[in-house]
């Protein structure tokens, strides 16, 4: 059995989110929460973007605005280099 918790580093605390689990929803919990917590999500590509840098690519924001199923829209900011 597997248990998923959070670890807060500048606390020294924890928080148990999930117990009772198979490896694989482990895993898949682990996704799921990812997702949730940090605000991750995975956009399909169509082609490669001509753009080196994500922040300076206008196609990428036109992918997640065309596939974000979030309303309202959230607006584009850059990442923090």
């Amino acid at each position: 059995m597997r248990l998923v918790t959070h670890y807060d580093g500048s606390r020294n605390e924890y928080k148990v989110f999930r117990h009772n689990l198979t490896p694989e929803e482990a895993n898949d919990a682990v996704i799921e929460l990812s997702a949730r917590l940090f605000g991750l999500f995975i956009v399909d590509q169509q082609e490669k973007h001509a753009a080196d840098d994500p922040d300076e690519c206008t196609v990428c924001r036109q992918d997640v605005e065309q596939s974000s199923r979030m309303e309202p829209k959230p607006s584009f900011k850059r990442r923090n280099k």
